[in-house]
């Protein structure tokens, strides 16, 4: 029935919301996030098809699947901290924008695959659907066989947690990507550095300004092919001692773990060469992490049931029309989200968060309004009946907006907030754990308005909780974009490394350092290379 579907979806969001922080603390000292989520992953969408199989009809034992669903909430938990942690123990903060914008598109990508999917087969099998909860582990298998693929050295455990900025893995590829890039202007384009130091694409445009100044470098200091060449050769890995490594490079041994010291994110200094996290009652009391929460409650609160009674009202007069209806909403949303996840991914690091934040917050109010008035039109007709429905349709793209900026936004934020800190994952956890509150708080609260006083004032009322947040963020919060997320100019790199070769040489440039397996159980593999 109605009420035990209700049932159902408040146990499993009220389990997410309980579960979502303590799995977030546990996930920032896990060496094992990788494996965690694939069993998570696996469990989860297990958990989905059991409860299908044992489902009775007029809910006779509904007592097991809220025994299932309490259990389906708290393992679900593990994957979007753990997610977001593995991705940010690769790339570091300095490339966390542009990699969590790309995963969130693929993630809506995905959805709108398998939206599509479970449509045509509930729309071809109505009214027995049953079948259409075999998407969940077959979505399974591809997140469990790609993760799997994922080398655990290559996750650095500080990075992950948000101690340190950068991270060991991410580095290594800009500085091969930029030395590529200045060993082919520094000779003038004669020599290729796919051949020379391992690079796997041709080199970008340079401007002409650099390469001028690339050329006169050259004359000085690398004269002719072969010199490269041979330099290459003999710039080969030697792995040092413990004692003769601390004794070459003393403090520089690992210029990754000593951030920009004049970045500072409201008076806390991220420049943390103890590596010690912040305490957790600091973490949970930082006053931005309170606001930024308050306003993810809202936000859900107010958006979460939007689309639930968009869709019962697209499904009134026809439900097997409905169900592809439905489908169709999600669809567009999704695919719409994708675009909106990349503009945010390639733009919050210039223009800023805030800016982007308050869009997508507006967009749910404009949403809301614009929703109240089309419901409130009279149905005479049924040409007008087709009119208004492709209208409630097209404010599928608003939603677009809204949920496609702020679920990038939501990770990036918290990410801003907890930089340095060490409490990454478990402030992911308390922020997120507020959206599934508010998203479980709002499925009751949208439903019961619509079926007490109509749709129309449903969608007045959550439009008019739409603006608590969009308040709240732009009097109470203050930009959280940081120094590190900032694009720096490829132009202004590659000056800085052509400088780096007239003042040094080509050989000395082009040493790399990197940590050194000093002891097994410090857990931080690497090679000095010299």
């Amino acid at each position: 029935t109605e009420k035990q579907l209700g049932a159902l979806f408040f146990t499993f969001g009220m389990s997410q919301f309980i579960f979502m922080a303590p799995s977030g603390y546990f996930l920032d000292y896990s060496n094992n996030k990788i494996k965690w989520v694939i069993w998570a992953g696996v469990a989860t969408a297990s958990l989905t098809v059991i409860t299908a199989l044992t489902a009775l009809p007029f809910g006779e034992n509904i007592g097991l699947q809220i025994c299932l669903k309490v259990l389906q909430g708290a393992i679900s938990t593990i994957i979007p901290t753990g997610f977001n942690g593995v991705t940010l123990g690769i790339v570091g903060s300095t490339g966390f924008t542009y990699q969590v914008s790309r995963n969130r598109m693929m993630n809506h990508i995905g959805t709108a695959i398998i939206v599509a999917i479970g449509s045509l087969i509930a729309f071809g099998l109505y009214p027995k659907i049953g079948l259409l909860f075999m998407v969940s582990p077959l979505a399974a298998v591809g997140m469990w066989y790609n993760l799997q693929r994922i080398k655990p050295d290559h996750v650095d455990k500080d990075a992950a947690r948000g101690l340190i900025l950068e991270s060991p893995t991410m580095t290594e590829y800009e500085e091969m990507d930029d030395e590529n890039a200045a060993l082919w202007i520094a000779t003038g384009g004669k020599v290729d550095p796919c051949g020379t130091l391992g690079c796997s694409h041709s080199p970008t445009y340079i401007p002409p300004d650099i390469v001028a100044e690339a050329k006169e470098i050259a004359e000085d200091k690398m004269a002719t092919q072969s010199m490269v060449y041979n330099t290459a050769q003999d710039d080969r890995p030697t792995v040092l001692p413990e004692h003769e490594e601390s004794e070459n490079n003393n403090d520089d041994a690992n210029p990754i773990d000593k951030p920009d010291s004049s970045y500072s994110l409201w008076g806390r200094n991220t420049n943390n060469p103890s590596r010690r996290a912040q305490t957790l009652i600091g973490a949970l009391t930082d006053p931005s992490l309170l606001i930024f929460t308050c306003v993810v409650f809202f936000f859900h609160l107010a958006n979460s049931s939007v689309l639930p009674l968009v869709m019962q009202n697209l499904a009134l007069s026809d439900p097997q029309a409905g169900i592809l209806l439905s489908g169709l909403c999600i669809l567009i949303a999704q695919v719409c989200m994708a675009f909106f996840a990349k503009i945010c991914g390639d733009y919050s690091p210039i223009w800023g968060r805030k800016v982007f934040t308050l869009v997508a917050l507006l967009s749910l109010t404009v949403r809301c309004f614009l929703l109240t008035f089309l419901v409130s039109i009279p149905v005479e007709e049924n040409e007008n009946e087709s009119l208004i429905k492709a209208l409630i349709l097209s404010t599928q793209f608003l939603d677009s907006v809204g949920a496609g900026l702020f679920g990038t936004l939501h990770v990036l934020i918290t990410n801003d907030i907890s930089n340095g800190t060490g409490r990454f994952s478990l402030m992911l956890g308390v922020t997120t754990g507020a959206m599934c509150l508010g998203g479980t708080v709002s499925g009751y609260f949208g439903q019961a308005l619509a079926q007490d006083y109509g749709y129309a004032s449903a969608f007045s009322a959550l439009g008019m909780i739409s603006l608590i947040p969009f308040l709240m963020y732009l009097f109470a919060m203050p930009e959280t974009l940081p120094n590190c997320a900032k694009p720096k100019p490829r132009r202004k790199r590659l000056q800085e490394l052509l400088q780096k070769i007239k003042e040094q040489g080509f050989r000395n440039a082009f040493r790399r350092k990197a940590p050194v397996m000093v002891d097994p159980q410090l857990k931080h593999p690497g090679v000095q290379l010299v």
